[in-house]
């Protein structure tokens, strides 16, 4: 009866083993998730609109660039919330463009005069960041529309009118053969 007793005994410790580790586990998600900004809200259009007047985009950044470094070089602005270098997803190499958010409006135009200033030895570029715009660049590959399906309503230019006959007909398959016919 006694080694029954002591496998119950160490049952339970390592029930409250198994518990302790569940505890610090729950401790270190909610500080990684306070730490990426999950379940953090997405801004409203206004919102984001407000956050770029304030923002600028830096071009022909070096790409040793630190974030620190940038905001040294733009210290005199004005106060500075933000920065952000973007990073290739693919490669994980940082890109050569960053971005600036400053506290208030004016800060912008104080930093928009640094435009062409030499930055760890390359000129820079410095302007107003942009708002994008949903949509902007989606009309891409055969046949338009998102992701190259066929997207809506389709245009057809009629080019020419065969008045003593049909059109000429091409020979050969879709990539070689004679070719088709082109009038140019």
């Amino acid at each position: 009866m006694m080694s029954i007793d002591n496998n119950c005994n160490t049952f339970n410790s390592m029930d409250e083993e198994l518990e302790a580790e569940a505890r610090v586990l729950k401790q270190i998600l909610a500080k990684m998730s306070e730490k990426m900004e999950i379940g953090k809200k997405i801004p409203t259009d206004e919102e984001q609109k407000a956050i770029d007047s304030k923002s600028i985009f830096i071009g022909n950044v070096d790409f040793g660039a630190a974030a620190e470094e940038l905001e040294r070089h733009f210290k005199g602005c004005g106060v500075i919330v933000r920065t952000t270098i973007p990073k290739d997803k693919m490669t994980n190499r940082q890109k050569n463009y960053a971005f600036i958010e400053f506290e208030c409006d004016a800060s912008v135009e104080n930093a928009t005069v640094k435009n062409g200033t030499i930055f760890r030895g390359r000129p820079i570029v410095v302007t107003s960041k942009r708002t994008n715009k949903p949509g902007m660049g989606v009309q891409r590959g055969r046949g338009g529309g998102f992701r190259g399906g066929r997207g809506g309503q389709q245009t057809v230019v009629v080019k020419y009118v065969y008045v003593n006959g049909p059109a000429p007909r091409a020979r050969g398959g879709f990539r070689g053969g004679w070719g088709r016919f082109n009038p140019y």
